[in-house]
């Protein structure tokens, strides 16, 4: 018997280097969530990838660059514009994709879903109209798109398509010309994108390259505020469109910032906490227990990862979290967030490049002693995430799944 449990320790040790008994070590709790892992492509053509029904039939299909996937089984690829294979490595920028971002919407308002495309920060977005009509095989010369001007000189990482303002259009959050700003889509046909700062003019903080932006309702008013690295904007009441909104400023990450952020009840004690990787290019996840002192908003931190395994109560280090999603994957009621290791996001410069480009979700877990924590869960070791990761349902049936797009790939991962 001793030397059967030498036997298994030696061998839990020797698979523990090799990363194969993860859970059986980390002590993490069970979870009857699984996933299906898809690869649809092995090249570099986005840092993100996105969800929509591009085709009209009634279907999810799956966007990444200028190619989509149809669904429900995205065993077939189409192409709205020329494809470009980009290598992973390069000096300056050559080891970049141009195409960050992709935002299926109904942009002009018909039955159609138009793409926005966001490309390398500083450049100006834009959008191809009703892509679904105009998209070829793989196997056939696929001409450039018709696309038409949408936000100019879209500077930061982590820029959203989401409706802050409440007027049921998703507005795109994003740096420009040294504001913090929302752009509009025109209201009528062939009517110029809308800019609208809601911060005062700063060039020294609103820089083109930047991490951690988001938003969500802080304090509890019912309006959408900004959330960024360094604080957050609370939207006026019956906003005039010109007024700058009110700063609060607060260190959410206050070195390089992280990815995409958000808000909402992490604690279950009614009001609205902050989550957000620390460093896109570095380690770091924490979030942020909202909290009154003196009859203004303030946070707690709770630290989620380090750069080290042991501050992990389940063993889990990671770094470049340059993406992140919210949403509910274990259908519990409540939020949780999936995130990676983003492969190469600095062309193999930053910490724990060579790492495996890893896919998490965190469940977020509410303890009966008024306690929180995000639990992680590890999808996959061979994937990871780009700047953008979509969540949503893509097989219709009520469950959550999550697609990404970046120096691997382009991924699917549908759960079971």
């Amino acid at each position: 018997m001793l030397l059967r449990n030498r036997i298994y320790i030696l061998s839990c040790f020797l698979l523990l280097s090799l990363g194969l008994v993860w859970s059986q070590v980390s002590n993490v709790p069970s979870t009857a969530v699984s996933f299906n892992k898809i690869e649809l492509l092995d090249k570099y053509v986005s840092e993100g990838a996105s969800i929509g029904d591009i085709d009209r039939d009634g279907h999810m299909d799956i966007v990444a660059g200028n190619l989509w996937w149809k669904g429900p089984d995205f065993k077939v690829a189409f192409a709205y514009g020329p494809v470009k294979y980009f290598p992973i490595t390069g000096p300056g920028l050559e080891g970049y994709s141009t195409n960050f971002f992709t935002f299926p919407s109904h942009i002009d308002g018909n039955r159609w879903m138009d793409i926005l495309q966001v490309g390398l920060p500083g450049t100006d977005s834009k959008w191809i109209k009703d892509p679904g009509k105009n998209s070829l095989p793989l196997t056939k010369k696929v001409p450039e798109p018709v696309s038409q001007n949408a936000l100019g000189n879209v500077c930061h990482e982590s820029p959203d398509l989401v409706d802050i303002i409440g007027d049921k259009q998703r507005e795109l959050l994003a740096f420009s010309k040294g504001y913090l700003v929302l752009g509009l889509a025109p209201s009528k046909k062939g009517g110029d994108w809308q800019t609208l700062p809601i911060s005062v003019k700063d060039e020294k903080k609103f820089i083109q390259y930047s991490h951690g932006l988001g938003a969500g309702d802080i304090n509890g008013d019912g309006l959408t505020d900004v959330i960024e690295r360094s604080g957050w904007w609370e939207q006026p009441k019956n906003w005039d469109r010109t007024t700058p909104w009110a700063y609060h400023p607060y260190p959410f990450s206050p070195g390089k910032g992280g990815a995409q952020m958000f808000a909402y009840d992490i604690d279950g004690d009614g009001d609205n906490d902050v989550v957000t990787a620390m460093d896109g290019h570095g380690y770091g996840l924490s979030w942020f227990e909202q909290m009154v002192e003196g009859g203004e908003i303030t946070f707690k931190e709770h630290i989620v990862m380090t750069n080290s395994p042991e501050d992990n109560p389940y063993g889990v280090s990671f770094s470049q979290l340059h993406a992140m999603s919210m949403t509910d994957i274990d259908k519990d009621g409540i939020p949780d967030i999936v995130t990676g290791k983003c492969y190469y996001a600095h062309n193999g410069r930053d910490p724990g490049a060579e790492d495996p480009a890893v896919l998490y979700w965190f469940k977020t877990q509410r303890n009966a002693d008024g306690s929180a924590e995000l639990v992680p869960y590890r999808i996959d070791d061979n994937s990871g995430v780009g700047r953008q990761i979509t969540t949503g349902d893509l097989n219709g049936d009520g469950k959550m799944d999550i697609v990404t797009s970046n120096k691997k790939g382009v991924y699917a991962f549908i759960q079971n």
